[in-house]
């Protein structure tokens, strides 16, 4: 993984931590996120509770044109 791929992951991560940058949906269960323009796609939860993010998967994908 590039030095430019793990920082947008980190950024992407920083930002599902926050409510405003998180699917609704992953408070219920599973969530995605897509990094198109790095070929990459995480599943996520959120447990408001313990206001704690868990990454789930960090697949490879194919790339849009």
């Amino acid at each position: 993984m590039s030095a430019e791929t793990f920082l947008a992951l980190q950024e992407v991560l920083a930002g599902l931590g926050d409510a405003s940058g998180r699917a609704p949906e992953a408070a219920q269960g599973i969530a995605r996120h897509v990094l198109a323009q790095h070929g990459l796609e995480l599943e996520y939860t959120w447990d408001e509770r313990s206001r704690t993010l868990t990454l789930l998967s960090l697949v490879r994908v194919a790339r849009r044109p």
